[in-house]
């Protein structure tokens, strides 16, 4: 072949790939311009949806998540309320804005009523949760539809049949250990020591749910496999604090997007890395649930059992049991914990609410049903005449001044910030409809501030959940709340009626409302009581010098940033 011919030969397929490459290039940009398009439009309808829901829209703008904030300068609940108040200008009307994610309409609601509308209507989460999923995979905090209704079924049956009989046993062992623990360490300190309550928290919240799901005390399943306690509880809590930041911070920016992206980045690689050292804690309590516990029960149900197992460790277990473990594991320690540290952090500021508290306490009935060493020498009266219905720490009103404690501090800081929704339906108020399709977060520590359902919302005031009509604007406490525990107040042992409690109404939903409100929330409830009604029994809680004390930490829940910082000193004995 002559060097003309194969010259020709080599300009004719440079021709071809050249062409190729245009075509190539120009199929590229065709598809490019299309999406880009697409996404313009279905952008433009939720800007549309937003417009229709008649809601003011601010720019959503997606973080660049690269490495983990544990805190922020400027608390995030503080911007969202500052948002919601300048709805109307005046704070007290339409208490809601939007925004654009991705190409999803997002509707941020704080108005009571609306809220309510909005929770009790629906139960669809997904695709919102969907950065909860690696974590809690499919238990019920994250599982769809019927797959959702079968395990919350077998959930709330294991919960019925097991009671809270031995929850409550639990939570008094383990509340009167952790007394007697943080007792020795006050008196080698002389008698008042600063300590940060909410690790010391978090290990004795951890350690009743741990105990009441399997039946089995967390140190005895350490020492079954020939652990420390200490050491299990470090490596568990430090990866669920972890998790418990990183997750939500993961929804709000732009890896949100993508499994694949954020798995390579240093934040999605650190998040496996946690995963894995709380699964581990799901497989002990699996491994050592007693056939009775509430675990123990899930094991031979069958929605939990139908996903293929998975492997921690040397052993194998049903992926949806495993992950409903680490749900309720998790859950369980971190709301009460941090529910616990805000109130002693609010009690150390009302040195007269803490006294009132404390000797409300020390009253034979309490002291017994709490599991409380008694106050004054001499056996425990009994009233036989003061007949119930349920064992005395089951109800809300047998200490009054207790649950308006709880209470209060629920308002506040309510155990989620936000909860969203996905809407199946148009949701209307007086003031405004929200259109199916949109996505709804519900911000509940705005809900509890709505100044159309609360007086004075941001005072911290326990007087205001008894009788009269104090504190709470007209109608604003007459409804009752789907996470009423017992029968709303109208159980008064050995008190007179004006220390009745009230119904908890349409502005007060800590955890949540609807058909997806938190399964645990009696199981809370109980703990909470034990726990608080022993620390606050046997110390005295005075301010810290921690100037950052309130700074909050948002994430699952909100804490403290700081870990709750307190002054411990002991609490003076009633003379006989």
């Amino acid at each position: 072949m002559r060097s003309s011919e194969v010259i020709g030969n080599l300009v004719n397929a440079f021709d071809v790939a050249s062409n190729a490459s245009t075509i190539a290039a120009v199929a590229l940009l065709g598809i490019f311009t299309l999406g880009l398009f697409f996404i313009l439009f279905v952008r433009a309808r939720a800007r549309a949806t937003l417009a229709r829901a008649s809601v003011p829209a601010v720019t959503w703008r997606p973080k660049f998540l690269w490495r983990l904030y544990s805190r922020s300068a400027r608390s995030l609940l503080q911007r969202v309320e500052q948002r919601f108040r300048r709805g109307d200008g005046s704070g007290r009307g339409r208490r809601a804005f939007g925004a654009v994610v991705g190409a999803c309409p997002f509707v941020h609601v704080g108005e009571a009523r609306l809220a309510r509308d909005v929770l009790r209507e629906t139960s669809r989460k997904a695709p919102l949760y969907h950065a909860f999923e690696a974590f809690s995979g499919t238990g019920i905090f994250t599982a769809e539809g019927d797959d959702w209704d079968g395990k919350r079924t077998e959930v709330l049956r294991a919960f019925h049949d097991v009671g809270l009989a031995s929850l409550r046993d639990r939570a008094v062992e383990e509340s009167a250990s952790a007394v007697e623990e943080m007792r020795e360490v006050v008196e080698r300190g002389g008698g008042e020591i600063e300590a940060r309550a909410l690790p010391i928290l978090q290990r004795l919240a951890l350690r009743v749910t741990f105990a009441y799901l399997t039946g089995v005390s967390l140190r005895r399943a350490c020492e079954d496999v020939g652990r420390e306690r200490s050491e299990v509880e470090g490596e568990y809590l430090d990866a669920a604090t972890t998790l418990r930041h990183l997750i939500p911070a993961r929804a709000r920016s732009v890896w949100i997007f993508s499994d694949l992206l954020y798995g390579l980045t240093p934040v999605g690689r650190l998040e496996a890395r946690k995963i894995r050292t709380t699964r581990s804690l799901s497989a002990l309590a699996l491994r050592t649930a007693k056939e009775e516990s509430p675990l123990g029960r899930l094991r031979v149900g069958e929605a939990h059992l139908r996903e293929k197992s998975i492997k921690v460790g040397e052993d194998e277990y049903p992926k949806g049991l495993l992950d409903e473990a680490t749900t309720l594991l998790f859950a369980g320690h971190d709301t009460q914990s941090a529910t616990l540290s805000w109130c002693l952090l609010r009690l150390v500021q009302d040195v007269e609410i803490q006294s009132e508290l404390r000797a409300s306490l020390r009253d034979d009935i309490i002291e017994e049903a709490l599991g409380l060493p008694p106050s004054k020498s001499g056996s425990r009266r009994r009233h036989s005449s003061e007949k119930t219905t349920k064992p005395a720490w089951a109800t809300s009103a047998f200490a009054p001044t207790l649950e308006a404690v709880i209470r209060e501090t629920l308002r506040l800081h309510p155990v989620a910030p936000l909860v969203v929704r996905m809407l199946s339906s148009d949701t209307h108020s007086e003031k405004m409809t929200i259109p199916k399709g949109c996505a709804v977060g519900v911000w509940l520590s705005s809900v509890h501030r709505d100044e159309s359902v609360w007086e004075r919302p941001e005072e911290f005031d326990p007087k205001r959940w008894f009788g009269g009509p104090a504190h709470a604007r007209t109608g604003s406490m007459g409804g009752s709340s789907n996470d009423d525990d017992d029968n709303g107040g109208n159980l008064t042992p050995s008190r007179d009626r004006s220390n009745a409690l009230r119904h908890k109404g349409v502005g007060y939903m800590p955890f949540a409302y609807g058909p997806r409100s938190c399964v645990g929330q009696h199981l809370a409830q109980v703990t909470m009581r034990v726990a608080l009604a022993h620390l606050v029994h046997a110390f005295e809680f005075a301010p810290s010098a921690d100037l950052n004390a309130w700074i909050p930490s948002v994430g699952f829940t909100v804490t403290p940033s700081t870990g709750a910082p307190v002054r411990v000193r002991l609490a003076a004995r009633t003379p006989a």
